[in-house]
This record gives structure tokens, C-alpha cells and sequence, in this order.
């Protein structure tokens, strides 16, 4: 082998062993840049704010002991998965957005900002479509995100249409609607099963935090997972590797030599000549400038609004 190219390999060698370095350094300096403040509340156990409620109405949909029923497995659900389970049921309307804000606030005004939960809205006003909607909170947004229109068939079983409400009232599916609550706490377990080591990561709509987990912990910061840190490092030395041996490959064929490299040979004798010239200090001019300090304004941004990171999504039926 020749010698040029045992160089070329090792050159080779070497910078394939430097690539590997600098995506390890990227991979600590990810994790190391990911000490941020967490906002996560986690659940503190209180089961009682987990409920069934139903709109107060001159006469309740739901019987005592249905209701009761109900609640009892709202909990049980709230125990098992460690999370709050509110299921509220409307009986006057309400527009699509005021339903998902009153989901977003009610929920953050019993169980706290950015803790682990759900708030289902079961839209039975009679009006046309009806919209019901589920509001995740804490480690419910990376558990069912994903999955919001997953369960939402799922209760399209049991629970009546709008027109299905419009010809025979809600009265002949109130055993359909108690199983569908029954349906949407089993989903709940599902899901969070399914879900429970999902490196899925949302960005909320109302505070612009990322909802994830890593590595068993939940985080609700303000900056992105290490794993998109670490891509777009990593996506960043690729793009400067090519960038270099581009401009390194151009600047090569740009000063490429074809002709004699012996200097003689460009150097005419007859031309040629020395002259000596000598310069004269006769005096010294100096220039100042002023620059003057960057300004930066004293007032700060908008802040994030007082609600949690909500996740969630709606379903007209």
C-alpha cells in the first residue's frame, strides 16, 4: 500500500474517532443543559377530588344510587392509576371554546396547576352536535394524548348521537351512557398502561411548556427533552461535516496546480529587476471612534398565563 494513501486512511480513522466524541460530548452537554425547573405537582393522594357530578337540574339524570355507584369507581380508577378523575356532566349548553376552558379551569381549581389528571366533560344539553371533551393535566397529557380520539370511539358504543337525542331523548340511553363511563375509566387504565414509558412529549397550547417523561419522572419545563437537544446538536455537526467538505472539495479544484510548481519557470530573466526603495517616517496620525453601549429596554415580556399545561381534545357527536 502506498504511502499516500495509509495517510488517507488514517486521516480517515481519525476523523470517524473525533465524529464519535463530539456525539458523546453532545450527549452529556444535553443532559447537563437539562437541569431546569420542573412545574410538575404530581397527585397527593386526595381522592376526594376525584368525583361524578352532574349539573344541578330540577331532576337528576342519574339516580343516588347510580351516581354513587359511579363515584365509587371514579375513585377506585383515581387509586389505582395515582392520577385525579373528574367527570362532569352538562345539562345547559355551552359553545365548543367555553367548554374547553371551563374543562382547563375547573379541573386546575380543584386539583391544582400541573398535577396528574383528567376532566371529562359529558355534553348532554340536547343540543346538536353535542361536544364532549377530555382535559389532561400533568402525566394524563403524555399517557392519552395521542390517544384522545382512540377513546372517544371507543365511547361513540355506548353513548347516544345527537340525532339519536334529538328523535327519543337521553332517557331510553341512560344504561348505554353509564356503561360508556364505566368504558371511558377502563380506557383511562388502557392507555396508561400502554403508555406508561411513551417518550412522547407535548407542548402545551396555553403555557408553551413541554409535558414529557424521562427516564420515570415527569417534567413540565420550559425547555425541550434532552433527546431533541441531543438531535439538533447532532443534526447540526452533520450539516457543518458537509458544509466543510464542500468547501473544502471547491477550494481544491479551485487552486489546483497543472502546470510546472518550479518557480524559475514563472520568473523572467529579462524582466527582472531589483529596486531599492526606502520610506521616510514624516509624522503619525491617530483615529479614535466612539461606540456607544447597546441600549436594552427595561420592561419584560408577557409572562405564561396563571393556568397548567393542559393537554387534551374534543369529540362532536
Amino acid at each position: 500500500m502506498s504511502e499516500h494513501k495509509k495517510k488517507k486512511g488514517l486521516g480517515c480513522l481519525l476523523s470517524f474517532i473525533v465524529f464519535v466524541i463530539a456525539i458523546f460530548i453532545a450527549w452529556e452537554f444535553s443532559k447537563i443543559q437539562f437541569n431546569v425547573h420542573n412545574y410538575a405537582n404530581g397527585f397527593d393522594g386526595d381522592l376526594s377530588n376525584s368525583f361524578f357530578e352532574e349539573e344541578q337540574c330540577e331532576e337528576p339524570f342519574f339516580s343516588e344510587e347510580d351516581t354513587q355507584e359511579i363515584i365509587d369507581a371514579v375513585r377506585e380508577m383515581a387509586q389505582k392509576l395515582q392520577m385525579n378523575i373528574l367527570i362532569y356532566v352538562r345539562r345547559t349548553p355551552l359553545d365548543d371554546y367555553d367548554t374547553e376552558s371551563l374543562s382547563d379551569e375547573v379541573y386546575d381549581e380543584i386539583c391544582g396547576i400541573d398535577t396528574d389528571g383528567v376532566f371529562y366533560f359529558l355534553d348532554m344539553t340536547g343540543e346538536s352536535p353535542a361536544y364532549d371533551y377530555i382535559s389532561t393535566s400533568g402525566k394524563a397529557v403524555p399517557y392519552y394524548q395521542e390517544e384522545i380520539d382512540n377513546i372517544f370511539y371507543r365511547l361513540d358504543n355506548y353513548l347516544p348521537s345527537s340525532s339519536d337525542v334529538s328523535l327519543n331523548g337521553y332517557e331510553p340511553y341512560r344504561e348505554n351512557i353509564k356503561e360508556g363511563i364505566f368504558a371511558f375509566l377502563d380506557a383511562l387504565e388502557h392507555y396508561a398502561s400502554e403508555n406508561k414509558d411513551t417518550t412522547y412529549c407535548y407542548r402545551s397550547h396555553s403555557t408553551g411548556r413541554y409535558v414529557f417523561i424521562n427516564n420515570g419522572t415527569l417534567y413540565v419545563t420550559d425547555s425541550r427533552p434532552p433527546e431533541h437537544k441531543f438531535y439538533l446538536i447532532i443534526a447540526g455537526l452533520i450539516f457543518g461535516c458537509i458544509v466543510a467538505a464542500c468547501v473544502n472539495s471547491s477550494i481544491r479544484k479551485k487552486y489546483r496546480f497543472t502546470d510546472s510548481i518550479d518557480s524559475a519557470a514563472y520568473v523572467s530573466q529579462e524582466r527582472s529587476s531589483l529596486t531599492d526603495i526606502s520610506d521616510n517616517f514624516i509624522r503619525e496620525y491617530t483615529t479614535k471612534r466612539y461606540n456607544p453601549p447597546s441600549s436594552s429596554s427595561s420592561g419584560g415580556r408577557g409572562g405564561h398565563s396563571s393556568g397548567g399545561s393542559h393537554g387534551g381534545g374534543g369529540h362532536h357527536r
